[in-house]
């Protein structure tokens, strides 16, 4: 690498560190645990269909851990809530209303984190970090009626009560939150952009992201700056990468100290898979990394 500004040998684990939000009672609501969710109006609870095991509907209670949440904590006043059967984390996956609530797999974004909030009548509203919130489509109470995010209008499909029935037990997969709970790296996280409803940065430097499209959870480097190793749960795990300010390139490598296979990118790249060189090679795995 030419004249880097500075270097960081970058060893730790990084988690996104997951502080805990404030807990009121509300709807049966009392902090981390593993729930039961069910709709004020219909009295259904909310379920992961175990046919496809992504969309999420309401449906009388059976007792299964498809109809079983594990809420925990994501950024301060904030949860993410995560099916037992699979790990899968509620989702919003559009701004717009009737947007569909779907099962994805975890990764902590904005889109896949909630506010749980007393309702008009002491029960909870379940608020999107985008700004809608859980609701029933058309208000129905029949078996199979999906779930979806909707303007905040405080009616009954929009409430929702909390039976509490564990402890949160973990998921054994290397999730977002298992990103860096000391908070040692957190610049190199970058920065929630609530207009763009993604993360970033400000100045000049590029952020690599866990999923496809410049979503998920970002990690950023700045401009003149290089890594020489990334830990272990990030090699593999980058699906997109974003420029910004004033930077010409981005070198990654398949190897620590910039060893192994090489490739420059030089614009953004809004999906990784396939990624090669001049040569041919893949590139999906990046060990270390210079920005220029």
């Amino acid at each position: 690498m030419r004249n880097p500004k500075s270097r960081f040998w970058l060893t730790a684990v990084f988690t996104l560190a997951c502080m805990r939000a404030p807990v009121r009672a509300q709807g049966g609501f009392n902090g981390p645990g593993r729930y039961e969710i069910a709709n004020v109006r219909s009295g259904k609870v909310i379920d992961l269909d175990r046919n496809d095991q992504t969309s999420v509907i309401q449906f009388s209670a059976l007792n299964t851990d498809n109809q079983q949440w594990d809420v925990v904590p994501a950024e301060p006043g904030f949860w993410c809530i995560r099916n037992a059967m699979n790990g899968a984390a509620l989702e919003q996956m559009s701004p717009g209303n009737s947007a569909p609530v779907r099962g994805m797999p975890f990764t902590g974004s904005p889109s896949q984190q909630w506010r749980i909030v007393p309702a008009n009548d002491g029960n909870a509203q379940v608020i999107n970090r985008l700004g809608k919130t859980l609701d029933i489509s058309n208000a129905s109470t029949r078996d199979g009626a999906r779930v979806r995010t909707y303007d905040v209008n405080g009616e009954a499909n929009q409430r929702f009560t909390f039976r509490r029935l564990a402890d949160v037990a973990r998921h054994d997969d290397r999730d977002a939150d298992d990103w860096d709970r000391e908070r040692r790296w957190e610049r190199y996280y970058g920065r929630f952009d609530e207009r763009e409803h993604r993360w970033g940065m400000e100045g000049d430097g590029v952020c690599f992201y866990r999923e496809p499209g410049y979503r998920g959870r970002s990690f950023c480097v700045r401009a003149g700056e290089e890594v020489r190793r990334l830990p272990d749960p990030l090699i593999e795990r980058f699906a997109s990468v974003k420029f910004f300010g004033h930077v010409r390139g981005v070198e990654i490598f398949g190897e620590e100290e910039f060893g192994g296979r090489r490739a420059r990118i030089e614009h953004d790249q809004p999906d990784l898979t396939g990624l090669r060189n001049d040569r041919g090679e893949d590139m999906r795995r990046i060990v270390s990394i210079g920005v220029f």
